[in-house]
């Protein structure tokens, strides 16, 4: 019976397709009978199903996106939809699933009754009778397994289920039932222009892109993924649409702080080229301890890099903002503080650094003027300006603001950059601006070339205000920082900042 258990509790495992999905189903022994079905990186849902001492687990592995377009193109229309063309769509992906079922269930008998036989191997004489008897074991111990799980499973369960992780917000996310059930009534619709975007968009991103002139150097720059896979989806495509040096995320691969977020860094491996990171104010430590994990990622914190000669330094965001929105002025102050120590360390860096990497702005506001080029993202929207001779590039969304992006009246674009360097001035001299609206049928790649890109560099500093000493910061041992007193307005050429409202979504 023992080797019953074990065998069911550590290898009752059937990967099964079902429709466009493919789901993992496992079990293990448990005080509570329930079922969960697990959505990564987003969490799960569970509810108790059966009275059985087993759970019941799904977790939704891979979804092919072809299969997924072509059951929406076989779906009926989302306005009045009878039961019998529901049934027809959903009938072959319930057989699926009783199939899927069923065969795990025998798999498990067999694993059972297999188990139970192996433990004749602890007895010192192994006879065809043993053999029988622990055989039966087996067979007994899966059936008090089974049994009652089989015999008491409810799926109605499910309608008052237990959400845990990410799935914790699907309240606010959704709101009341009828209204979530508007928005699933139209989700076909939307489903069908996010395909439509995406193959238009990956189209024209497809065609050859013009010159910016011989042997630049191309850079994918991202922000803000927010735990979205669709995000790193469009950064895959755009790193070999654009065949990119090297990609740059300023930050914000995570959201909430969750014990799950970190698996979201595995997609960084499947980049074939450098990955630089810099957390940001929503990345805890171990998401980027798992970004740092991956061998094509190099997390810059206070430290440079190079890439195709030239020079980028990075500094990690200090602040962890959820749950600490009522700090947002003290955060906002520190990051002004601390972006002196920036521009200093800059200015000691040899060889010289010509890219500074930042997910606030805001820790670059004394940095200007030290480096050619500032990168950075936080504000969910496209800018850009000069000031004192610096270059401040600021990029959209790629994961489309994640779960905020849900709540927003205005859907949120997935947006990311394609910059060109020169290889003589070691500055930008054009950029691309790739905006995907996931929820209307367009898309748009507007360029600006950089002039002041093809001359050299000169730094000329921001002037930095009377200054009183503090005490050093938490997250970095640089030596004690000063706290500006009223920081001078940051004017400059170029596309200014967003409106706030259209980036409040990104405070912290």
């Amino acid at each position: 019976m023992l080797g019953a258990l074990l065998a069911v509790g550590f290898l009752a495992r059937l990967d099964a397709r079902v429709g466009p999905a493919t789901l993992r189903l496992s079990a293990r022994p448990a005080l509570v009978g329930s079922s969960r079905l697990a959505v990564p990186p987003f969490g799960s849902v569970s509810a108790r199903t059966h009275l059985g001492p087993l759970e019941f687990r799904a977790t939704l592995d891979d979804v092919d996106v072809q299969a997924l377009a072509r059951l929406i193109d076989r779906s009926p229309g989302s306005t009045q939809v009878s039961q019998d063309e529901l049934g027809a769509t959903l009938r072959p992906l319930e057989l699926q699933a009783r199939r899927a079922a069923a065969l795990f269930v025998l798999k498990m008998i067999a694993l059972g009754v297999l188990g139970g036989a192996a433990g004749v191997l602890l007895f010192p004489g192994r006879t065809w009778v043993r053999l029988a008897r622990c055989a039966a074991g087996g067979v007994l111990a899966t059936a008090l397994l089974l049994a009652p799980s089989l015999a008491t499973f409810d799926i109605s369960a499910f309608r008052a289920p237990r959400y845990q992780g990410a799935l914790e917000y699907a309240p606010t996310l959704i709101g009341d039932v009828r209204t979530g059930l508007r928005r699933l009534h139209t989700l076909r619709e939307q489903m069908a222009l996010i395909s439509q975007n995406l193959t238009r968009a990956y189209t024209a991103l497809s065609q050859p892109t013009p010159d910016l002139g011989s042997g630049t150097i191309r850079i994918l720059h991202v922000s803000d993924v927010h735990l979205n896979p669709a995000g790193f989806d469009l950064a895959q495509r755009l790193a070999k649409q654009f065949e990119v040096a090297a990609v740059v995320d300023t930050g914000d691969m995570g959201t909430w702080g969750l014990s799950f977020e970190p698996s979201v860094a595995a997609r960084l491996k499947e980049f074939d080229v450098p990955y630089l990171f810099v957390k940001g104010n929503h990345d805890s430590p171990d998401v980027v301890r798992a970004v740092a994990a991956n061998r094509n990622a190099r997390v810059l914190d206070w430290s440079a890099t190079q890439i195709g000669g030239i020079r980028f330094f990075g500094v990690g965001d200090p602040t962890f903002s959820p749950g600490n929105g009522y700090r947002t002025d003290d955060f906002e102050k520190l990051k002004d503080e601390r972006s002196i120590a920036v521009g200093g360390a800059i200015d000691t860096q040899i060889p010289p650094v010509d890219v500074l990497l930042v997910h606030d702005p805001r820790l670059a506001t004394y940095a200007l003027g030290h480096v050619a080029t500032v990168i950075d993202g936080h504000l969910h929207a496209f800018g850009t300006q000069v000031t004192n001779g610096t270059r401040e590039l600021t990029t959209g969304t790629v994961g489309g603001a994640g779960p905020d992006g849900l709540r927003s009246r205005q859907p949120v674009p997935y947006g990311a950059e394609v910059l060109y360097f020169d290889p003589l001035t070691r500055r930008p001299i054009g950029v691309d601006r790739i905006a995907v609206h996931s929820l209307e049928s367009s898309f748009s790649v507007d360029r600006e070339l950089l002039v002041e890109g093809q001359s050299p560099f000169r730094p000329d500093p921001v002037e930095v205000p009377t200054t009183t000493t503090l005490e050093p910061g938490p997250t970095t041992s640089q030596p004690p920082q000063v706290l500006p007193q009223e920081p001078r307005g940051r004017g400059g050429a170029g596309l200014g900042r967003p409106d706030p409202a259209v980036t409040q979504s990104s405070t912290p």
